[in-house]
């Protein structure tokens, strides 16, 4: 059983961009920032709005519109910027490839699939640059987020977080469980997709041939067995998304009755005022989206897993004609051609080397210009 991701591979392909991550990343620290900083504004909103004191909540609104403003300008910053990281990475990635399989041997296309090729060049590859974009767009922002807001939250009471997070452990191991399920199904998914791609691909290549043979009905049926596995496999996958998405959400909506609960008992002790408990309620807020979206990451995450698998499957094949080490470049081209002492014969020279007749060609030289055409 593998325990190791395998999107350690793809490092070397984003070492490159670096600097262009680095920037967006710094874009989602400032978001991050913001976060806490508009939760104690909505306690206080809440507080003013209890006292009626209009003028306050007129320039704490104020406050709160630049604060979204400048956020959301890091955010254009760093969506724009990630999304040409993951561009790029998907790009360059998908010229090594494409070139790798330049160099295979003949007897490598001869068994391969053309439609299944052409699937993991585009559909696999393009999964991939999603999966990167959305590990530096959506996920490190979500934790971050959640490790910030949840720092306020403890500050504010961290008795009161700490009873919260009771079902934490609980939605991890549900997560990481529905994940290992979904990559599961995402490969048997894809497999069936290229077989799909390659079946029709072969048909229509060959069209002729179907025709010719009066194949029809046997080939729409084995389209249609096909397309039958393929529908099997992606209905798995939807199905076990329609059981993860609710069992999660119910678990989160538990947690958020219990912190109502706990808040009152709280308050009722002194231990909270109601403008804090508002400002946790934000904080509460602010942890419903992220923790949905590491919870559809993460099922992303397990199909993009998948689509690497296909792709370094083919830079696992290892040619079978490789150039020596110290083999000599060609010199640049220009268009002549020389033939200097060339000898051929049918027979063996040793054979019969007295007859006249036994060499065809006999110390051949022959000089082509660029342009000309000798017969």
């Amino acid at each position: 059983m593998k325990t190791r991701s395998n999107y350690w591979q793809l490092l070397p392909y984003i070492h490159p961009h670096w600097r262009t991550i680095t920037q967006a990343f710094c874009c989602t620290l400032g978001v991050t920032v913001f976060w806490p900083i508009q939760a104690a504004l909505a306690g206080q909103i809440a507080k003013f709005l209890g006292e009626g004191d209009i003028t306050a909540l007129a320039q704490l609104s104020g406050v709160l519109a630049v604060v979204f403003l400048f956020q959301k300008i890091l955010m254009y910053g760093q969506d724009s910027l990630m999304a040409n990281a993951a561009l790029a990475v998907a790009f360059d990635l998908r010229k090594q490839v494409y070139a790798y399989i330049q160099r295979l041997n003949l007897t490598y296309f001869e068994t391969a699939k053309t439609g299944d090729l052409t699937y993991r060049l585009t559909e696999d590859i393009d999964r991939i640059g999603e999966v990167v974009n959305k590990v530096f767009h959506d996920f490190i922002p979500c934790i971050l987020q959640l490790i910030v807001v949840l720092g306020y939250m403890i500050y504010l009471n961290w008795q009161l977080t700490l009873a919260t997070l009771v079902a934490a452990p609980l939605m991890g191991i549900l997560i990481g469980w529905f994940g290992e399920k979904m990559l599961k199904f995402s490969r048997r998914s894809q497999n069936h997709v290229s077989d799909l791609s390659a079946l029709i691909t072969e048909v229509f290549s060959g069209i002729r041939l179907v025709q010719a043979f009066a194949a029809e009905d046997y080939e729409i049926e084995r389209f249609a067995v096909e397309a039958e596995h393929n529908r099997r496999a992606k209905y798995a996958a939807e199905h076990l998304k329609a059981i993860q998405f609710p069992v999660v959400g119910f678990m989160y909506a538990m947690s958020v009755l219990l912190l109502f609960f706990l808040g009152g008992w709280q308050i009722s002790l002194g231990n909270l005022t109601g403008a804090e408990f508002v400002s946790y309620l934000a904080g509460v807020g602010l942890l419903i989206d992220p923790i949905a979206h590491i919870t559809s990451n993460y099922n992303d995450f397990k199909q993009g897993e998948a689509s690497v698998d296909r792709i370094f499957e083919l830079f696992a094949i290892v040619p079978t004609v490789v150039e020596k080490a110290a083999a000599k470049e060609l010199p640049p081209v220009t268009g002549k051609v020389e033939y200097r002492n060339i000898c051929f014969t049918y027979e063996k020279q040793e054979q019969n080397p007295s007859h006249p007749n036994s060499w065809i060609l006999k110390n051949l030289n022959l000089l082509v210009k660029p342009g000309e055409a000798i017969a």
